[in-house]
């Protein structure tokens, strides 16, 4: 039982630190060092989301904004966030037994309960395919994962919100700082499930999950040495993406490429091709009639090698 207790309160110590210093990766920064979600948290596990966080596994810490009330608050929040530590991790051990290494949550799923089923949705838009659907998420997936690595996501503009581009941006920012560049090697997608949808404030949401599959690493720009992470083990992802669409649009037959006017100079654009006008240089975006990223949880990830 002591020996029990001391692994815990040792996992304890190093996940606290691991909140403020633990090291993110892959697109949107949802992966990590530490394996989390997963067969001991299939309904979700816990979520510590709020609506500024800057990646899907909650632990995680980073810079964030300190509240004008004094050091009282951030005590009691480092206390509360201690004993939720604690406990996830008890549970952890218990259920795992000895010698194992705990398994962090990830963020909790949407409950499909809330959402309506994708075989209502064509009702809505008769040229809606759930097949062309998975499979533009499938080719998304591994274009931010590239342009993430490229540490330039100016071609993904048109496929994310205006909030969730600038959040990612910053996000990467971070890598331009220090030099180092996050690479994503052979990133394979496994598997798209269309949970559902909904309507809300004047968009449609389809909430999907995404499971892949990628070598992910960072390496400094200047030697191109490995910094942190494997360039041999593999990381099975688990997430779930909201994307959402003005409410009332129909979506393009055959491979979902939208073509529409730049509503700026009026010229012909394909937004599938190009996050710019050609004619005007306008930045172009798509969720005012095409489907764009509004968010992105990681559920879980499970590290192989």
């Amino acid at each position: 039982m002591m020996k029990k207790l001391f692994a815990v309160l040792l996992s304890v110590l190093l996940l606290c630190g691991a909140v403020s210093v633990l090291a993110h990766a892959d697109f949107g920064d949802y992966g990590g060092d530490y394996d989390f979600g997963g067969g001991d948290f299939d309904s979700g596990g816990f979520d510590f989301d709020d609506d500024d966080d800057d990646g899907g596994y909650y632990f995680y810490g980073g810079s964030s904004d300190s509240d004008s009330d004094g050091g009282g608050s951030s005590i009691l929040g480092g206390v509360i966030l201690a004993a939720i530590i604690i406990l996830v991790v008890y549970m952890s051990v218990r259920k795992k037994g000895k010698g194992s290494a705990p398994v962090m949550p990830g963020a909790q799923a949407t409950d499909p309960s809330t959402l309506r089923s994708m075989s209502d949705y064509p009702a809505l838009d008769p040229q809606f395919s759930e097949a062309a659907f998975r499979e533009k998420l499938s080719n998304l997936y591994v274009q931010f994962q590239n342009a993430w690595q490229d540490k330039d996501l100016t071609p993904l503009r048109p496929y994310l919100t205006d909030a969730f581009y600038n959040k990612c941006d910053r996000q990467l920012d971070a890598y331009r700082q220090n030099r180092q560049t996050n690479r994503i090697d052979r990133p394979s997608v496994l598997g798209v499930e269309l949970v559902g949808w909904k309507q809300e404030a004047g968009v449609d949401v389809v909430v999907a999950r995404l499971r892949t599959r990628i070598v992910d690493y960072v390496t400094d720009d200047a030697t191109g040495s490995v910094v942190r992470g494997s360039n041999t083990a593999e990381k099975f992802m688990e997430y779930e993406w909201d994307l959402v669409r003005t409410s009332g649009q129909i979506s393009a037959e055959g491979t979902g490429t939208t073509s529409q006017s730049c509503p700026h100079c009026g010229a012909p654009i394909n937004v599938n091709h190009t996050a710019i006008c050609e004619y005007c240089g306008s930045v172009l975006t798509t969720d005012t009639f095409d489907w764009a990223v509004r968010e992105i949880k990681g559920l879980s990830q499970r590290t192989v090698g």
